[in-house]
């Protein structure tokens, strides 16, 4: 059967050895490994984190993969705990266009199976790049706005793609055996919006992760699957979005581009927030001990299903609230990790701010883009419109900025060997990098 778009992708990861990378492409995929370590280490004393690293170190599996400040385990389950790790503060680095968050399970899986075969940081870098690639021309071109909004989350979706496309390289599959992989991870693709606000989000991420590796896996030993699935009438696009809407991208595949639309997070929410936080922050100083009577933050449609939460009652649920997070904005807090807590949900001024914000739609507005009207007790109006929130490739953040955020999560975890992680992974394309990188992430106990 005639499949294009599978094949194409195939024989792409297939010649990934040929390809070779420029610079800032290799400064991208580093860009993203150091944001995705340093969101994932900050994270691994949260609930969910417990959680899952908990239920797999029960199940008693060796193997020579590291979890994130815990033991090694087999490197499916290793994905699994780190990519779920790696989204619980939902910091982690996003695709627009798709949109999505690819580096949590894609680099999850590139590092456990990069240590369990004794690959090295050119090998990693490599099937990062790749799976990133795969998953970010997939992606773009409709497809994953349209999922999104039909409910279907679009990180685990095309998550478990880039996790399957960079495992096929690291294990060295042929065509045949990488069509197998990447319809293996298709046939179980899902994840529902609806989990926004809960656990169930960050485990879309760790689950594609594992699946992807699994997949792999699974192909190098003689696993078949319906290779067709990306091209066949009620295949992979068709079930996923339905009532003729746009197909898997079919744009070339190249040497690592797609990173160069990949964005960073400088706030500890919900991206689709980011610009109203943006604009609060812009506003503050003509608000600061001034009465306010209204807010009103204009969104897309899509954000008055995402990031609505009104008045949140958990910490989690405030990083999906535009109103909480305009609110602790407006008030001078930094909206990073400390803010999304019990004791900012209770803070009085919040409470009276939340209330206070109104959403409406405009279908011409951009996703991550902003306009706000404050009204103040007194009958001044203010008002500021933001295009691109800081963090897009448009407004990018800086190796600056990053390395503060990195610092900000991993100094309370991990003490001065913070630095020390931040430098190995800038090197992260010098020679023992990998190895230093998961020793320094094996050496912490988890505290209960």
């Amino acid at each position: 059967m005639n499949n294009p778009i599978g094949e194409a992708a195939a024989d792409f990861i297939a010649a990934a050895d040929t390809r070779t990378y420029s610079l800032d492409v290799i400064d991208l995929a580093k860009r993203c490994l150091v944001d995705w370590m340093g969101v994932a280490v900050g994270a691994v004393d949260q609930p969910v984190s417990h959680a899952i690293r908990e239920t797999v170190i029960s199940w008693g599996a060796e193997g020579r993969s590291q979890i994130l400040c815990g033991p090694k385990t087999a490197p499916a389950l290793a994905a699994l705990v780190n990519a779920t790790i790696g989204h619980a503060l939902d910091f982690d680095d996003t695709r627009g266009h798709a949109p999505s968050h690819l580096s949590s399970p894609t680099w999850s899986a590139v590092l456990a199976l990069a240590e369990r075969h004794g690959l090295d940081e050119a090998a990693a870098l490599n099937a990062f790049i790749t799976g990133y690639e795969v998953a970010a021309v997939w992606g773009d071109g409709g497809i994953g706005n349209r999922m999104q909004a039909a409910g279907f989350h679009p990180t685990p979706v095309f998550g478990r793609l880039a996790a399957a496309a960079a495992a096929s390289v690291l294990l060295g599959l042929d065509r045949d055996q990488i069509l197998n992989a990447l319809a293996t991870a298709a046939t179980s693709a899902g994840g529902m919006t609806a989990s926004f606000g809960t656990m169930g989000k960050p485990f879309h991420s760790g689950n594609g992760a594992m699946e992807g590796v699994l997949a792999a896996e699974m192909a190098a030993n003689g696993f078949t699957a319906a290779r067709h699935i990306f091209d066949a009438a009620g295949g992979f696009a068709d079930t996923l979005v339905q009532q003729d809407g746009p197909g898997l991208g079919d744009a070339p595949l190249t040497a690592g581009e797609s990173l160069f639309d990949n964005s960073f997070k400088p706030y500890a929410c919900g991206k689709l927030i980011h610009g109203h936080i943006d604009a609060a922050r812009e506003l503050r100083p003509q608000v600061e001990g001034r009465k306010v009577e209204a807010i009103r933050c204009t969104v897309a449609a899509i954000s008055s299903k995402l990031v609505a939460h009104p008045m949140p009652t958990e910490p989690l649920q405030g990083k999906f609230s535009i109103a909480f997070c305009v609110a602790i904005a407006l008030l001078g807090y930094p909206v990073q990790l400390a803010d999304f807590s019990a004791e900012r949900l209770a803070d009085l001024r919040v409470q009276d701010l939340m209330p206070r914000v109104t959403l409406s739609l405009d279908p011409d507005i951009g996703r991550y883009g902003a306009e706000m009207e404050i009204d103040l007790a007194d009958g001044t109006p203010l008002h500021t419109v933001v295009e691109r929130s800081r963090g897009n490739p448009e407004n990018p953040l800086s190796w600056d900025d990053l390395e503060a955020k990195f610092d900000g999560l991993v100094q309370p975890v991990l003490g001065d060997a913070s630095e020390t992680l931040y430098k190995t992974l800038r090197g992260f394309d010098q020679p023992g990098a990998l190895a230093q990188t998961l020793d320094l992430v094996s050496a912490r106990p988890i505290r209960p």
